[in-house]
């Protein structure tokens, strides 16, 4: 995927070079002296949608134009000069836009609002204003939206020192972040959300989820990030918490460029010792260049009785002796971001295009502590250590619009992301379960992962089919997921004695004791999807239809470092005391040393695929009762879905397959009644599903390397119906202003839960099972308000925060091997989430300030049996100060201080600790360039 891309990279760039050269070519030849131009868009005031057509004139001059399918309309080639510029549609109100003042080589943007014409209003004259700012418009946005939800705009990100799409969507009213990258909705796991990129479904870069990790997506990619929280059936269908639409930084009408660069220092970690494993020249990129991979030549099945013992030994001398870690000093966090887009006439149309590049490398040590505890109590194991981790981060995008008239756009969108994590960890404490051993625990990790989404769209406006839209989607996903070559030893002696520490062997491959294991993924997916709208009387009919297929291969080894293998006597016992960077010398394998074994288990690998194919309806209706205005959107959608399975039994022989098939009718109602021009009653209620992931379908028993626990899965599994129901007061008091309370109720039947299956023989086992019962519900609270009201002097100053209180309860049906709690909360549920934001902005001197705070209540992240304890992650309180401060008009700089409190990462077993994370305060300092 990535030489593909390399080469895409190549030929776009030399393109947009030769079309931005054409085009100011073109334009300056056309022109004898500098122009200005004037750009901007025209909405309908009450729905907020674009008005096609709308007629844009300067008055006194031949200069205008004509809004386009986004309501967007260019005029170029403006003389210098003040200019009244008049603005008609037919049914509104004309507008006439005063003083508006053009200078030679600018830009000028208005942003129109038209207002239905009626008996008294005729004609609306306002001076010239600068752009609505992203925050307004998102507002507005919501305000007028068929369904409930919330989001986060670019402003909102700019003022924060948020750095991945994760960091930024917790900000959200009802939103956590467990995990640092999966995406809770209103308490519900991350299984029951979905997300969609620019419109289209994104594929997972997780070996067992179809969740997408949002820690893998910058922030300064996102022009904004909306959750909706209803369900209408336009949306995909298996829906609970919600769905998370991200776009992408959209089309400038004119020149845009923008670079900034910034430098962080980590309290714990910059410039101090850092431990790391040997890696390859491409690391910096997030990629391994096959530094990690197994040797050329080395075989797929180490099993195969073709192999003599002489054959393996031949094959454990030719793996790297990489075990050791590597001593060396953290640099300084840091990163830059690029970006250049225009919009420009070329061939007598419009031709738009916007493309950036941004990077991130940071440093990170952090003390860590693991403990684990019986049912009695009493620990099982004790260990203290240290981790570090140094991630890369980068993305780019490359969009591309064009309009060969004002009612037919066709645009190109492409975002590839890609990160990774080389782990270095070493703890050092008891397993009281192995005669009071002292251990000493190392483990060398590189994690890569990369995700590609493209749409090809295209938005048509026909006059003469009763105004009917229609907008066509072809869209693909790719995401990659590499683990090469994960390597972990113990060490251990007897508890009190100065023995030397002797490595941990045994005569199968096992990953704890001398393993190297190594997992591919990839996850693609392909979809096509058709809208129309067409206005019925006052009403307006959307219709439609989506296929989406999804296809998903995953591949892993465990090859591990034994004793005594296939016959080479026994192992020496001096070898078992050297060090980490000798032990596993290419000498050492020989026979009375050290061979090579591969874990058995056809279950390591497979393949699956979904296919869901879709057709909806939904109508949106004005109402009028008892003399009040109401909005009806009403429909449903009718989904047929088919899952497969492919993999094999433990012994690698039968192949096994498992389907499931559904289809299903998913009725929506959302009422709104609205109460002014700035205050919505808004009530829903919704019937979906939730299917079960590929692999919890497969009943067979697989090792999950991430949570080092077996997994089982179960072919009865069901897929889950929900019932949703909300309610939602929101007032608009100003621009940019919001206050809301909404209070929602779900109830699941079947809902898919991961249960502790005891007395297992690999120790602690967990399978899948359908719940008796489950239920989910709360409130919700926001509040976006301007301080002036307070006062004229606190004008610069604005208040938000938002508040979720959420309550669930869920019962799986216990068995003699896995007796579960009665009413306990879903796994990774916050009881309460708070979001606060206090900001000073000062347009004149050029200065903004923020200061956030934000804390979530205790959540399950293990669920055990009624015997044992939950671990539960504690309460945590994160606070972050930005500064930015502009100058000289093109230059801007913001300071950064992130997680200020640092507090403890906390994880409690009961009364006990069971994890721990210390965590350090992040300071940047950054500086960006901007023409626009």
């Amino acid at each position: 995927m990535d030489r593909r891309l390399e080469r895409f990279a190549a030929r776009v760039a030399r393109a947009l070079v030769l079309l931005h050269v054409a085009g100011s070519f073109l334009t300056a030849t056309a022109q004898s002296q500098p122009h200005g131009r004037i750009i901007g868009s025209v909405i309908d005031s009450e729905t907020t949608e674009p008005l096609i057509g709308a007629n844009v004139i300067l008055e006194r001059t031949t200069k205008g134009a004509a809004s386009d399918l986004k309501g967007e309309f260019i005029i170029d080639g403006v003389e210098p000069g003040t200019y009244t510029v008049l603005v008609t549609v037919l049914s509104y109100a004309k507008q006439r836009i005063e003083n508006v003042v053009i200078r030679g080589g600018e830009t000028v943007r208005l942003n129109v609002v038209m207002k239905p014409e009626t008996i008294t209003l005729g004609e609306v004259v306002v001076e010239a204003k600068s752009v609505l700012s992203y925050e307004g418009a998102l507002l507005t946005q919501q305000r007028k939206a068929t369904s409930i939800g919330d989001g986060i705009s670019a402003e909102q990100i700019k003022r924060s020192p948020d750095a991945s799409s994760a960091d930024a969507l917790r900000r959200v009213t009802g939103i956590s972040i467990v995990d640092n990258k999966f995406l809770f909705v209103r308490g519900t796991p991350e299984r029951y959300s979905n997300t969609m990129l620019n419109g289209s479904p994104v594929a997972s870069t997780e070996p067992d989820k179809r969740a997408f990790s949002f820690d893998i997506l910058p922030s300064n990619l996102i022009e904004s990030g909306v959750i909706t929280k209803s369900f209408t059936p336009d949306l995909p269908g298996d829906f609970a918490g919600g769905v998370a639409k991200l776009s992408t930084i959209d089309f400038p009408s004119a020149l845009t460029f923008q670079a900034n660069t910034f430098a962080a220092f980590h309290g714990r970690t910059s410039l101090r010792p850092f431990t790391t494993s040997p890696g390859g020249k491409n690391d910096y990129l997030g990629i391994d260049d096959g530094t990690r991979s197994l040797p050329a030549g080395f075989p797929k099945n180490l099993g195969d009785p073709s192999h003599t013992p002489p054959d393996i030994l031949r094959y454990a001398r030719s793996l790297k002796n990489n075990w050791a870690p590597r001593q060396t000093h953290a640099p300084l966090n840091g990163g830059f971001l690029l970006s250049l887009g225009d919009g420009i006439t070329f061939l007598g149309n419009n031709f738009g295009f916007v493309t950036a590049l941004t990077y991130r490398s940071s440093f990170e040590n952090s003390s860590i502590e693991r403990n684990e505890y019986e049912a009695s109590g009493e620990p099982r194991f004790q260990y203290t250590g240290q981790q570090s981790v140094h991630s890369v981060s980068w993305g780019a995008i490359g969009n591309f619009s064009y309009r060969p008239s004002n009612v037919h756009r066709v645009s190109l969108r492409n975002t590839y992301t890609r990160d990774a994590d080389d782990e270095a960890t070493q703890f050092f404490g008891i397993q009281y379960t192995d005669i009071g051993a002292e251990q000493k625990h190392v483990a060398l990790r590189y994690v890569s992962r990369a995700v590609y989404s493209g749409q090809v769209t295209g938005e048509h406006f026909f006059p003469f089919l009763n105004s009917t839209q229609m907008e066509w989607k072809a869209s693909y996903s790719e995401s990659d997921r590499q683990e090469p070559d994960y390597r972990r030893i113990v060490y251990f002696r007897e508890a009190g004695s100065n023995d030397p520490f002797t490595a941990s062997l045994g005569f199968q491959a096992n990953l704890k004791n001398g393993g190297r294991y190594y997992s591919t993924l990839s996850d693609r997916s392909r979809g096509v999807a058709v809208d129309f709208s067409t206005p019925i009387s006052t009403a307006k009919l959307k219709f439609g239809t989506f296929v989406d297929r999804k296809v998903r291969d995953f591949g892993s080894r465990l090859i591990g470092i034994v004793v005594n293998g296939r016959g080479n006597g026994f192992t020496d016992a001096e070898l078992y005391t050297l060090p980490i960077d000798r032990i596993f010398a290419p000498e050492n394998f020989r026979r009375n040393g050290f061979s090579l074994d591969e874990y058995q288990n056809g279950t390591n690998n497979y393949t699956a695929e979904q296919t869901i194919t879709a057709w909806y309806a939904m109508l949106d209706m004005p109402l009028n009762l008892l003399e009040r205005e109401f909005r009806l959107i009403a429909g449903a959608r009718m989904e047929r879905s088919v899952q497969r399975v492919v993999s094999k039994d433990v012994s690698a022989l039968k192949e096994i397959r498992i389907e499931l098939a559904n289809v299903d009718v998913m009725p929506s109602v959302n009422l709104i009644y609205v109460m002014d021009e700035n205050a919505n009653l808004r009530l829903a209620y919704s019937q979906t599903v939730n299917r079960p992931e590929l692999r919890e379908l497969a009943p067979f028993a697989y090792f999950d390397f991430n949570t080092q626990t077996s997994l089982r899965g179960n072919d009865h599994l069901r897929q889950s119906l929900i019932r949703n129901y909300d309610l939602r007061y929101e007032l608009f008091p100003r621009a940019g202003e919001l206050l809301s309370a909404s209070v929602f109720y779900k109830s699941f039947s079947d809902a898919i839960e991961q249960v502790v299956v005891s007395g297992s023989a690999l120790g602690s086992e967990r399978t899948f099972l359908n719940a008796e019962s489950a239920r989910n519900y709360g409130i919700e609270l926001e509040a976006r308000l301007g301080l002036s009201l307070l006062a004229r002097v606190l004008e610069p100053f604005s208040l938000r925060g938002n508040y979720a209180r959420i309550k669930s309860s869920v019962n799986v049906a216990g068995t003699e091997t896995t007796l579960q709690k009665r009413n306990r909360p879903l796994q990774g549920q916050s009881p309460s989430m708070l979001n606060l934001g206090l900001q000073y902005s000062n347009p004149d001197l050029g200065t903004s300030i923020s200061l956030f705070y934000y804390r979530f209540g205790p959540r399950i992240v293990e669920v055990a049996t009624a015997y044992e304890e939950d671990v539960i992650e504690q309460p945590r309180q994160l606070v972050d100060l930005v500064i930015t401060q502009s100058i000289a008009e093109r230059y801007e700089v913001k300071l950064t201080a992130k997680d200020i409190l640092a507090e403890e990462q906390v994880f409690l077993q009961g009364n006990k600790r069971a994890r721990a994370n210390e965590k350090g305060t992040l300071y940047s300092l950054g500086i960006a360039f901007k023409i626009n």
